[in-house]
């Protein structure tokens, strides 16, 4: 269905407005016809929602662009895409931004040029490197240019995964990709691919290049792929290491400083329109509103999300920061509500088996936010690069046990017997990983990170031995210890965050949200700069003795009061547990255990139920049931 005759002049261009950039599509025809232009109109439009201010289409023998666009970056019809160099032989389709494209410029020299736009520049710096052009870019893209003069097209996303990048061949051998799945609805079969799903138990998401469907995969962070005469290819043009290098510490703490002011100051100027900035009770975006408030060029604007539960709320923090740098501060509450109004829309908006809790309080904040601006600021990826988790702590003290002579014979079980008495269940994971550790280390992390979700123990009494038996290549665990390269240390932990949790999950939740309501999110955390430093830090600087984010704690100390710098970590929390022991109870009840739920196709009914009952009594299993219900939902839309 994706071939027609090429009946039209050599190549067709289509600008519906003027202002045309954060969501792209296209296909390429193997056979070399023209693919039909409504099918191409349809994959746009099944973005529209990631770019409110235009739309455009291009096509020619064998190749067709769509996109979608968020103006940002030069307002004008010059920046609308899809765009074409001079010679008309090369054309992109762009999603993201370039934060040192004027450097590129000036380097590129030419006498010229077309727009003020970010898009050109890789144009013409493909013309000029070729597909090393990616190398040179700094900030977060996903793009897609068609080179015509050797028939080629290259896909690109940037190092750390910010933009999505999804691709699938049909059965005719065409090849589709989108920022969305949402965009291949009607044009392939969405079947769901169990393997992945085995996956998303144990991780609360699904792993690139993985998606939950079948035959349909997204291209993973760092990564170029190439489509010619010769076919589809994926290679790296980038890999993150770990290498300490920086043992100075005031040479760290002044290059953390610099490096992040630097990386708050380039995405506010990268921007033609305000820009604001999410911000809680914690370091992260506290640093982000203390640089952005201190360069903005009016007052900045700051928005928080809180819930009704106190333990879990931030809002009188986030406050406190806000009074502190003199922002113009608006909050917001997410409530159980909520949930049950979201939960079918927020299932189908994510496309994919996913189930971070956190993506509906986030979803809510993008929701009111976009209502003032289009540019936010936040401060993800602090956590991964400087060692910000609990678990990090806790997956220390296991390390530290099992290496110490006489204690790790005892640790287990003393530890384990002091964990049921509290009660407490960090103590718990810390005693099961010491268990780990001894018995098979390399599984160790793999089994405290699936531990808030599906460990291997609770994934064998929840499934059915047959789904066990044949989704055994995709087990969560031996998942981590591949990515982790068989180490078992911290820094191998932290690594395994990096490439695969940031990315497949919170850059996931953060770029759904955010580009449902046509909102740009820019975290300066993850400035490829800023995270290269991060990584040649020794690891004493990250955790130590208990303490987390040494180095960026002691290099914020001045800018940030001590006050907050100490504040014990919450993280963006949700009350699910509570949630579901209230109102939302006979929602997961229905979805998860009731007689038509696709769960029980593979799940053990009694297990689910005995979930329910433990959470109604006292218990928090409000993530694991968070993820049925999300699972539930999702199967009942593609199953």
């Amino acid at each position: 269905m994706l071939h027609v005759p090429y009946d039209r002049a050599n190549a067709k261009c289509r600008n519906s407005s003027l202002n045309i950039m954060c969501g792209i599509a296209g296909i390429v025809v193997k056979n070399g016809t023209s693919p039909v232009e409504g099918l191409l109109g349809g994959m746009a439009e099944a973005l529209a929602h990631r770019g409110s201010d235009g739309s455009g289409l291009w096509m020619a023998p064998g190749i067709g662009l769509a996109h979608r666009r968020l103006a940002i970056i030069d307002l004008t019809g010059r920046g609308a895409q899809p765009m074409q160099d001079r010679s008309g032989k090369h054309t992109i389709v762009f999603n993201g931004e370039i934060y040192n494209y004027r450097e590129l410029r000036r380097e590129l020299g030419l006498a010229t040029w077309n727009s003020d736009s970010d898009t050109e520049v890789i144009l013409e710096g493909y013309k000029r490197w070729g597909p090393e052009v990616v190398s040179r870019l700094r900030g977060m893209f996903a793009f897609a240019l068609w080179d015509g003069e050797n028939r080629k097209l290259l896909l690109a996303r940037d190092r750390i995964g910010k933009k999505p990048l999804f691709y699938t061949i049909t059965s005719s051998g065409d090849l589709l990709f989108a920022s969305e799945i949402k965009a291949f609805r009607d044009l392939v079969p969405l079947r769901p691919d169990w393997q992945a799903i085995r996956l998303f138990l144990g991780l609360q998401y699904v792993p690139a290049p993985l998606t939950g469907f079948q035959d349909i995969r997204q291209l993973e962070p760092g990564c170029l792929g190439t489509w010619d005469q010769n076919g589809w290819k994926v290679k790296h043009y980038h890999v993150w290491s770990n290498e300490a290098a920086y043992f100075d510490e005031s040479r760290i703490d002044a290059e953390i400083r610099t490096r992040l002011e630097q990386a708050v100051k380039i995405r506010q100027l990268a921007a033609d329109v305000p820009v604001g900035a999410f911000l809680s009770g914690g370091i992260d975006s506290a640093a982000v509103v203390a640089m952005a408030a201190k360069t903005a060029s009016r007052q900045l604007q700051t928005f928080t999300m809180g819930f009704p539960n106190l333990a879990m709320d931030e809002r009188a923090e986030a406050r406190k920061i806000a009074e502190l740098f003199k922002t113009d501060h608006m909050e917001f509450e997410a409530r159980p509500e909520h949930l049950a109004e979201l939960v079918d829309q927020l299932v189908g908006h994510y496309d994919v088996p996913y189930a971070d809790s956190s993506a509906l309080p986030v979803w809510l904040l993008a929701r009111e936010t976009s209502k003032q601006i289009k540019v936010v600021l936040t401060g993800d990826g602090g956590d991964e690069l400087f060692g910000g988790y609990r678990r990090y702590v806790a997956y220390a003290i296991a390390l530290r046990a099992m290496r110490t002579p006489g204690l790790s014979m005892v640790s287990p079980s003393l530890t384990g017997l002091m964990a049921g008495i509290l009660d407490d269940a960090r103590l718990k994971r810390i005693a099961e990983t010491v268990n780990a550790l001894k018995s098979r280390p390399a599984a160790a992390y793999g089994e405290m990170f699936c531990g808030s979700y599906f460990s291997s123990q609770r994934l064998k009494q929840l499934c059915a031995p047959e789904f066990i038996r044949q989704t055994a290549s995709a087990d969560a665990v031996e998942f981590i210890a591949s990515k982790m390269g068989g180490k078992w240390d911290l820094v191998a932990a932290m690594q395994f965050d990096l490439t695969s949790y940031l990315p497949d999950d919170l850059n996931v939740k953060m770029d759904r949200a955010t580009m449902a309501f046509g909102l740009e999110a820019r975290a300066p955390f993850l400035d490829q700069e800023l995270a290269a430093l991060a990584l040649n830090l020794p690891l004493n600087q990250k955790v130590v003795h208990g303490k987390t984010k040494v180095a960026l704690k002691r290099a914020l100390a001045g800018i940030l009061p001590e006050e907050i710098l100490n504040r014990p970590k919450k993280g963006f929390q949700v009350p699910l547990a509570e949630w579901f022991r209230g109102s939302l109870s006979s929602l997961v009840r229905e979805r998860c255990a009731g007689a038509d739920s696709p769960l029980l196709k593979f799940m053990n009914q009694k297990t689910i139920e005995t979930l329910i009952t433990e959470n109604a009594k006292g218990a928090d299993h409000g993530n694991r049931l968070w993820m049925l219900l999300a699972l539930s939902t999702w199967l009942n839309k593609y199953v």
